[in-house]
């Protein structure tokens, strides 16, 4: 790694900042609040995932030579330090499958992402539609709060 930064210190600067991340505005737009418990709990480990799989993204442009490294000590650190390893384990699938879904395009575009993640909820195809362009916009933010805060 060329950084005087050791991949437990990104690591856990990356644990403060999905911890920090407030989902309330993405649920929001798919109408799920507090009340619905079940499509919360699913869309949360979305989220979670597709925050993690975010920072993947900017792994690569940040540390180009250790981004999958320091990705895949993440992910231990995730299943070590859980107290729900099932809940865990999930959320480690659900980082891959972000990760592998945001390499096809990298930053430039998010629109399949959220058109992936539109298709989970229960809306109309014109809510849906709707939707699937503002979480574009909602990925962009995540990614560039993420990126930004690398280290």
């Amino acid at each position: 790694m060329n950084s005087v930064y050791t991949h437990e210190e990104v690591i856990e600067n990356f644990l403060a900042l999905i911890d920090s991340w407030d989902f309330d505005a993405e649920l929001k737009r798919f109408g799920i609040g507090p009340m619905s418990i079940l499509r919360r709990r699913r869309m949360l480990l979305e989220f979670k995932g597709l925050f993690a799989g975010l920072w993947r993204l900017a792994l690569s442009r940040s540390f180009p030579k250790d981004g999958q490294q320091i990705f895949e000590g993440y992910l231990e650190a995730v299943v070590i330090r859980s107290q729900n390893n099932k809940k865990a384990l999930r959320h480690v699938e659900r980082a891959r499958y972000y990760a592998k879904m945001l390499a096809v395009r990298g930053d430039t575009d998010f629109s399949e992402v959220s058109r992936h993640l539109a298709s989970l909820a229960r809306l109309s195809e014109a809510a849906r539609k709707n939707v699937t362009l503002k979480l574009a916009l909602d990925i962009r933010q995540m990614y560039n709060f993420i990126f930004e805060r690398m280290i």
